[in-house]
């Protein structure tokens, strides 16, 4: 019996349909705030997060010792001194979060960008560190041309036609 209670706290815990309703220290860490997107492209790394009600003036972002600091400050919602709430799910004050970067990143040409509550962050790669493609020759008979062969796997001649 006591397993099962066991299983049926840990799907509590980290079932998306029962996070909402947890209340008091379990419910401490369930959610990173912001929520964020990581992506990568060949030039850049991309980080999307979510901020909705929060002001542009009150958002930061510092790269110290290769780390991302993003901070937020979330001022309470509308009601202002209404007495009587019944139940407080949102966050409010100063919230954090940081990345330690991967090599390569271009911390001088960071930049930002704040949308419908989506704040945009683009860390650009150091050319070193983009990928790059490797042309391979191939070397036929004395009478043949020399042909390269692309990293998508197509032929081009590297020599031109007499």
């Amino acid at each position: 019996m006591f397993n099962l209670l066991n299983v049926l706290d840990d799907v509590m815990r980290t079932d998306p349909w029962f996070r909402p309703v947890l209340t008091g220290p379990e419910s401490a860490g369930t959610h990173a705030w912001p929520l964020v997107d990581v992506a990568e492209d060949e030039g850049a790394y991309l980080l999307n997060a979510e901020l909705p009600g929060v002001k542009i003036e009150d958002v930061k972002i510092e790269i110290e010792n290769n780390v991302l600091t993003l901070s937020a400050q979330k001022q309470p919602g509308q009601w202002g001194e209404r007495p009587n709430y019944h139940r407080v799910e949102r966050s409010y004050g100063t919230l954090t979060r940081s990345f330690v970067l991967p090599q390569g990143v271009q911390t001088d040409a960071v930049q930002a960008t704040m949308k419908d509550g989506v704040l945009s962050i683009e860390l650009p790669k150091l050319d070193q560190a983009r990928p790059r493609r490797i042309p391979i020759r191939v070397e036929g008979s004395a009478t043949a041309r020399p042909a390269q062969i692309t990293a998508e796997g197509s032929e081009s001649m590297a020599a031109a036609q007499h």
